[in-house]
């Protein structure tokens, strides 16, 4: 007998699951890149004020359970990492810096354009510091490999958007122009979102600036860096930034301006870490904003909307009509028709297939993603119609042997015509180009990867045993 079917409802186990690992490591990777230039002690705080910044935890899971991005707050500071140690000569630093931004492109690409340019501009930085190159063509090449690790998720998302409405990420509420910091709260009611989103991120650029102007060296060089990468971070997430925005089409992908939170988080802790110990009027000054910033971030879990835990039934019914984004919907299929009720779904709205004209019969074998399996009985020339979305791959055989031609209907369902008789029917959904290059680029990527990680062992190995020689002779 077959076990208990799972509710839709115990999905959400794992998901807190994921999160609450995504959470430990962001606190794990930030102590270890903080640690390489901080001693421990100042290390260990910094990297628990990253896992207490409001938009980290308060915005991002309480309020948008944004998973995707709640995860690139754990492979950020393991690029940072990376790439600091690359620059300082250590060997293992550019394979961390290439697994970092293939785990990023795995989780959240928005996060990850917003990476790549901190990487980018770190590394002009250190270039101007040491007037050489070197920093520049590790972190292109290190951009490069992770991208080709990533390959397998990357390319088929590029190569078929246009199968897609995905220009629906990019207009409506999902405009950048309509999502810059434009509002406080007007009030002790107000909870809206985009209003205490940006006083919590005023709040954090202050910790920033205190904790700078606190320094008593402020323009030591690794503050002055993360100090103005946070101040810009803040001010391209206000209105007057639009402009350049409109000049730079690659950022507008973030959607979110307030995206940006990420780098001011990691500029915010990083100042803090590496800021030496300042006088006890800028720490009460300090410890006093880090009060109020953690008390309106309570006061928002506690109170908003977004942060209430719905009651159980309110649940079931969200799980039972929830529909695709918008954003998924083919490109053959009409605006007003992409919604469950066109579909199989959950046997409650339409049949998993019908036929025209009436009276063939049919009977499931099988009904997975990719693969569909039927028996069908017909004494006229039939056209089946699967009540699944259409999408390019799909392709149809009959009896094992026979290919038949597999198209969209007015509603963007699949359709196909089957000869008179007794057949089976199998539909698979083939692995097109993209996704067999997606493949073989990313296995070049692992095993590029895999070669430095193998060189940096030897190299390590190498220079372990050199002591031993000397001492011998």
């Amino acid at each position: 007998m077959p076990g208990p079917v799972p509710t839709p409802q115990q999905a959400i186990y794992p998901l807190l699951g994921s999160a609450t690992l995504a959470l430990l490591l962001s606190g794990v990777f930030a102590y270890l890149w903080l640690r390489a230039t901080t001693p421990p002690g100042r290390a260990l705080a910094a990297s628990l004020l990253y896992l207490a910044l409001p938009y980290h935890v308060a915005m991002d899971l309480y309020a948008r359970f944004a998973l995707a991005e709640f995860w690139a707050f754990a492979w950020a500071p393991l690029i940072l990492l990376g790439q600091d140690l690359a620059h300082r000569g250590r060997p293992q630093g550019l394979p961390l810096l290439i697994l970092g931004l293939a785990l990023l492109a795995f989780s959240h690409l928005p996060s990850l354009l917003l990476m790549m340019g901190l990487v980018t501009l770190r590394a002009f930085w250190f270039t101007r510091r040491t007037r050489t190159l070197t920093p520049c063509w590790q972190a292109l090449g290190a951009q490069g490999v992770g991208l080709c690790m990533a390959a397998a998720l990357l390319l088929p998302a590029l190569a078929d958007q246009g199968a897609i409405s995905m220009e629906l990420m990019r207009g409506g509420m999902f405009d950048y122009r309509r999502n810059f910091l434009d509002r406080l709260p007007s009030a002790w009611e107000d909870w809206r979102f985009r209003g205490h989103l940006a006083w919590q991120s005023m709040l954090t650029l202050v910790l920033l600036l205190i904790a700078w102007a606190a320094a008593r060296e402020p323009r030591h060089p690794e503050l002055l860096c993360w100090g103005a990468i946070g101040v810009v971070a803040f001010l391209m997430m206000l209105p007057p930034s639009q402009p350049l925005w409109s000049l730079l089409p690659p950022l507008q992908r973030v959607q979110f301006p307030w995206r940006l939170n990420l780098v001011l988080a990691l500029a915010t802790v990083a100042v803090v870490a590496l800021g030496t110990q300042p006088h006890r009027l800028w720490q009460g000054l300090w410890w006093g904003v880090f009060l109020l910033t953690l008390l309106s971030t309570l006061a928002y879990v506690r109170h908003a909307p977004l942060t209430q835990a719905p009651e159980r039934e309110a649940m079931a019914f969200e799980f039972d009509s929830k529909r695709s984004a918008r954003e998924y919907r083919p490109r053959q299929v009409p605006g007003g028709m992409f919604a469950p009720t066109l579909l199989a779904w959950k046997e409650e709205f339409q049949p998993p297939v019908s036929a025209e004209p009436p009276g063939a019969s049919w009977s499931l074998t099988r009904w997975q993603p990719r693969a569909l399996a039927l028996e069908v009985k017909a004494r006229v020339p039939t056209r089946l119609v699967l009540h699944q979305y259409h999408y390019p791959g799909w392709e149809a055989r009959l009896d094992g042997h026979l290919a038949l031609t597999v198209s969209a209907n007015r509603q963007g369902l699949m359709q196909l015509w089957v000869p008179a008789g007794h057949h089976s029917l199998t539909l698979t959904l083939a692995v097109r180009w993209p996704e067999r290059t997606g493949n073989a680029l990313s296995l070049l990527g692992w095993l590029a990867w895999l070669w430095l990680l193998w060189r940096h062992t030897r190299q390590k190995g190498i220079g372990q045993d050199a002591p031993d020689r000397a001492r011998q002779n």
